[in-house]
């Protein structure tokens, strides 16, 4: 009977501190959050970014998502190529990617002209669309970085370099470096005309 009763206490006793072990939660661990509750809100963040991104860049259009990244790489591809144009100063290759309607109205001396007497340095002539490619055009965009794009309509967007405001308080703000047209599918870069 002695044995029968120590028996019992060992089995109460044994089975306590496996109740008591199986419940209990070292205090490093007590308060953490699960690992799938930490990713779930960088995850959060990050597709709400991309998802705001994608929203300032569409606006009100009807421009899918999947459209706008297609596009955004296409651009972004030819800005990386107008790049090595630029550096290499090579007017035959940027005339590939320039739409007609920017090559007429830009080989117009009148123009040329108009847009001569808006340059910060005096003196310099536009006489061609050669000279507005090397002065101009190189002068405005060489070193820019360009994040992505503002649509204007579903054929015509800008591709711009967002400024991060100073303060929480002022809202973002952008710089256009290009204009490009869709046409045949295929982005062209355009150049706007002046404004009177």
């Amino acid at each position: 009977m002695k044995i029968t009763k120590y028996l019992s206490i060992a089995i109460s006793l044994g089975l306590a501190a496996i109740f008591t072990g199986c419940g209990s939660v070292p205090k490093t661990q007590e308060n953490s959050p699960a690992p799938a509750e930490e990713a779930a809100p960088v995850q959060e963040t990050v597709s709400k970014a991309e998802k705001d991104e994608y929203t300032k860049s569409v606006g009100d259009l009807t421009v899918s998502k999947d459209t706008y990244e297609a596009d955004r790489a296409e651009i972004l591809s030819i800005i990386e190529k107008l790049n090595v144009i630029m550096k290499d100063i090579d007017y035959q290759s940027w005339l590939l990617y320039v739409d007609n309607e920017s090559k007429t109205y830009w080989s117009q001396p009148a123009n040329l002209k108009k847009a001569q007497s808006k340059l910060p340095v005096k003196g310099l002539q536009l006489r061609n669309l050669q000279d507005y490619f090397k002065y101009v055009f190189i002068g405005a965009r060489v070193g820019r970085s360009v994040s992505t794009l503002r649509y204007v309509s579903d054929t015509y967007v800008k591709a711009v370099q967002i400024i991060q405001p100073e303060t929480e308080e002022r809202e973002e703000s952008y710089t256009v470096y290009y204009y490009f047209n869709k046409k045949d599918g295929h982005w062209e870069l355009h150049l706007p005309e002046i404004e009177d």
